[in-house]
């Protein structure tokens, strides 16, 4: 269509959560695997994510795991049909970040392999398990959940 040259063309937006971009792209991607494919899925891929991370990448973040957390839930409360029309009003009378996304500010990150297996042991060990029960803890208080 070539008349579509002529549209106007959007203002680019910026979409963040707790002050930064890179948490609404894991909260959205998380939320949309957990709604399509379930949460053990969305869980997967944002620990594959962050294993990979580690291993070479911007390292191993808690912060990143609490926003894919967060977006897995909000993807699973949308798909339960009796959750669906509750989280439709809600939304309708308007919500703000605090609704869906958790502190974060604390929470360790950019953390190499060495410093990830140092103060937490691994994905199996009893410290790692201690921190992802906070964050669960942190996402399920969230308001839009109550």
């Amino acid at each position: 269509m070539p008349a579509a040259n002529d549209w106007p063309q959007p203002a680019g937006q910026t979409v963040t959560l707790n002050g930064r971009d890179d948490f609404a792209k894991h909260f959205m991607v998380s939320a949309a695997l957990a709604a399509n494919a379930g949460e053990p899925f969305s869980d997967a891929v944002g620990l594959y994510k962050e294993i990979e991370d580690f291993r070479g990448g911007s390292g191993f973040s808690f912060n990143d795991i609490a926003a894919d957390r967060a977006g897995t839930r909000f993807g699973a409360y949308a798909m339960t049909s009796s959750a669906a029309k509750k989280l439709q009003q809600k939304l309708n009378a308007g919500i703000s970040e605090k609704d869906i996304m958790p502190a974060t500010q604390d929470l360790p990150e950019f953390m190499p392999e060495t410093e990830f297996k140092r103060r937490f042991g691994g994905v199996d060990a009893p410290e790692y398990k201690k921190m992802m029960a906070e964050i669960e803890r942190r996402v399920a208080a969230l308001p839009l959940y109550r």
